[in-house]
């Protein structure tokens, strides 16, 4: 069987949408547990630093260059807007992702005396991003059309390539900056095969219209400012510890709060192919069963948080320090205090998008900003009085914050509509 036949043919559509789905967000929620491992041993501690601070600027732009449109997309049950109108939007973020990149890295270049190779680091990761708003697009199409297989598949495998490029460079010439140059350069080559096999049954004519990309700019800017800020709220303590303490600990806290993210992306590839089947309960009219399957996946976040608090608490130190060759003994308070954050991170991810579903979505904008600001008044001056367990502590009450505030918003509306 060839590759392409293999991205577009399925004997069971149902199933392999979940596996796939499955296996593409494990590899994604642990592509950076990989590469740490790796750069710590070949290039150092600090150079693991560099990594964290970068991977957490990309991922941030990474939300200009996806514009919060997936959800939206997926759920346009009826059509609103073609396939093209979200294309040509798609254009205008990914421009706007590269202008905002490259305009925070000059600025804190010279302001935060950054050396020109962990410029240069943080730059090419942003790069290494726009592959995953790109092939977005495409991937929220196909899934809206009932063929997730298709997209998950495709992340997977490129995924893969392209971790197994960067690691296989890292050891090779134990350069952090040549092998995410090369990486994002086989990222770009894998995508575009990749949509030139699997985009043919959904290609539409490439005609522009303005009045629809000015639309989509504006439903879909509620999601994108709420996604955006919801990363910025999380990364906040990173951005403290970057401007306050040193790139040795910047990896060290990197390494404790990488199994938050975990909790976030199982949850995901759990929620995720449950998206459209909840859209149509909305849309339909069935509020019980919409219901039902949303306390479902809120049961599922916390069993999934608590599983790896306990799996924490028993083995989290010593399998992290062995992992990244690093003591991190006198940090097991701060992981367990971070999975708590991890928890309210999936259940607040769960929250926007059944909140995006309802279209609801103006009233996250105006949480995030809230919360926003708050975080800012205070970061540094926690971080820089408690350090690390400063950082831990003030991640999990602000993912708290915007839980509780997000379920404020929901549960009146649900109420109404029963």
């Amino acid at each position: 069987m060839t590759l392409k036949k293999f991205l577009l043919q399925s004997n069971n559509i149902a199933r392999d949408s979940f596996v796939w789905n499955m296996a593409g967000s494990m590899i994604m929620a642990f592509q950076s547990v990989i590469l740490l491992m790796i750069i710590t041993r070949t290039a150092g501690l600090a150079e693991a630093g560099i990594f964290t601070i970068a991977n957490v600027n990309a991922n941030l732009f990474l939300n200009i260059g996806k514009y919060g449109m997936r959800n939206y997309q997926v759920s346009d049950v009826e059509g609103q807007f073609s396939f093209r109108d979200y294309l040509h939007t798609r254009y205008v973020s990914i421009a706007a992702m590269l202008a905002a990149s490259c305009t925070y890295v000059a600025v804190l270049s010279v302001t935060r005396h950054y050396t020109f190779e962990k410029s240069m680091v943080i730059i090419w990761m942003c790069l290494l991003k726009i592959p995953d708003a790109a092939e977005d697009v495409y991937f929220g199409e196909y899934q809206r059309r009932g063929r997730l297989d298709i997209a998950s598949k495709a992340m997977t495998i490129r995924l893969l390539i392209t971790i197994a490029v960067y690691a296989g460079l890292l050891i090779l010439v134990k350069k952090q900056l040549v092998a995410l140059v090369a990486a994002a350069g086989v990222t770009v080559v894998v995508m575009v095969v990749f949509l030139k096999w699997t985009c043919v049954p959904y290609r539409e004519q490439p005609e522009f219209n303005r009045e629809h990309l000015l639309a989509l700019l504006k439903n879909c800017f509620p999601l994108f400012a709420g996604s955006f800020l919801s990363v910025y709220i999380g990364n906040i303590p990173k951005y403290a510890i970057d401007a306050l303490l040193s790139d040795e600990l910047q990896a060290c806290y990197g390494f404790v709060s990488m199994p938050v993210f975990v909790i976030g992306l199982l949850n995901n590839f759990i929620f995720n192919p449950m998206l459209y089947q909840i859209s149509r309960l909305w849309s339909e009219g069935r509020k019980k069963e919409f219901l039902k399957q949303v306390g479902v996946q809120v049961l599922a976040v916390a069993g999934i948080t608590g599983v790896c608090i306990l799996g924490a608490d028993l083995f989290g130190i010593p399998v992290l320090s062995f992992l990244y060759h690093a003591d991190l003994k006198p940090y097991k308070r701060e992981l367990l205090i971070l999975l708590l954050g991890g928890g309210f991170l999936g259940l607040s991810g769960l929250l926007n998008a059944v909140i995006t579903i309802i279209r609801r979505q103006k009233v996250l904008v105006w949480i995030y900003a809230g919360i926003s600001v708050l975080a800012m008044a205070c970061a540094n001056v926690v971080v820089e009085a408690y350090q690390m367990s400063g950082a831990a502590v003030l991640y999990t009450a602000l993912m708290a914050l915007v839980s509780v505030c997000f379920l404020l918003v929901l549960v009146p509306v649900v109420r109404e509509r029963v």
